[in-house]
């Protein structure tokens, strides 16, 4: 039996192959994510000029930036549109989120940002904002042991 395949199929099968293919990164339209530490894929331009690096110190909280799907990852870097970007985390196994895990964001104002706090346990969630804009922002959130030890950094872990 012979099948005729048409054009738009082969213009979306070869868009698929080149849109999955990748150097570690992964896109969602907007924002890019790039989880290897070493910035945006490409540098950031158009509707997304803004390179937003999140900081996870040691990796013990889960964080989502721009409703992407969060990560673990220690470094996030995602190119963004200018102006406010939400922020998400949750502590990982065995860890808390603690009174004041982000830094450098809306609600930071020196001593670390609680950002508004859902659920309770293991399933408590900190939300926050970061206003950006330029070329470049950084943020950084962490979340203690259980037991308060190992502690978090008091200040903030960008440059």
């Amino acid at each position: 039996m012979n099948r005729r395949i048409s054009s738009p199929a082969i213009a979306v099968t070869a868009w698929l192959a080149v849109s999955c293919s990748g150097s570690g990164s992964t896109s969602y339209g907007s924002p890019t994510v790039s989880n290897s530490g070493s910035g945006a894929t490409g540098g950031c331009s158009g509707t997304t000029p803004v390179s937003l690096t999140v900081k996870n110190f040691s990796s013990w909280c889960s964080v989502s930036v721009a409703g992407a799907a969060a990560s673990s990852a220690a470094t996030q870097t995602m190119c963004v549109a200018a102006g406010a970007v939400d922020l998400s985390a949750t502590a990982n196994a065995t860890f808390v989120l603690g009174p004041t895990p982000w830094h450098d964001t809306a609600g930071d104002t020196g001593s670390g940002d609680p950002g508004t706090v859902t659920g309770s346990g293991q399933a408590a969630q900190s939300a926050t904002t970061v206003t950006v804009s330029g070329a470049s922002a950084c943020v950084s959130v962490c979340c203690p042991g259980a037991t308060g030890t190992p502690a978090c950094p008091t200040t903030s872990q960008c440059p």
